[in-house]
């Protein structure tokens, strides 16, 4: 796992490990208190754009099983977890957190202190957040979550496109 971190509009950073994607992404940080539920959250409509701070500790237990989708495709911009558990127990499971956030090319980050985060979002409200290389200067990243240009066609985006 690369060195990678996240940085917050603000200017707060936080180091960790990636998994998943490899790239880039800028979005609005919102964090989750759910024990169990990731599969469900990272294909969520409702958290379209939005990077997740789930609170839990252990996360990637249980793996990804094919019946557990809320919706066809993943739709959370990154995911931020304490620690990845990259070898799941479900006998259901067909593929790990990982291989599908690769797949999706979202990018994760763990081994964040995702507690002092969640009181971080709470104390000092809605802010956007980039995952990117522990290597970018803290300057540089503010300035591409600044100039990332909000989106606002979330709506169309997790849609139906036909009748069914």
């Amino acid at each position: 796992m690369a060195e990678r971190k996240l940085v917050l509009q603000d200017g707060t950073e936080f180091y960790g490990k990636g998994f998943g994607g490899t790239g880039e992404a800028v979005f609005e940080i919102v964090f989750n208190t759910s024990m169990v539920g990731y599969q469900e959250i990272i294909s969520d409509p409702s958290y379209i754009y939005q990077g997740v701070v789930m609170t839990y500790p252990i996360i990637g237990s249980y793996g990804i099983t094919d019946d557990d989708f809320e919706s066809k495709s993943i739709t959370v911009s990154a995911l931020i977890v304490r620690e990845y558990n990259d070898h799941p127990s479900n006998f259901r499971c067909t593929k790990t957190l990982g291989e599908v956030m690769e797949e999706s090319s979202v990018p994760c980050i763990c081994g964040v202190d995702t507690r002092k985060l969640t009181r971080h979002i709470r104390n000092n409200g809605t802010m956007r957040a980039i995952i990117t290389d522990a290597d970018v200067p803290v300057t540089e990243a503010v300035k591409k979550i600044n100039d990332t240009e909000v989106k606002k066609d979330a709506v169309k985006k997790v849609s139906c496109k036909k009748r069914w």
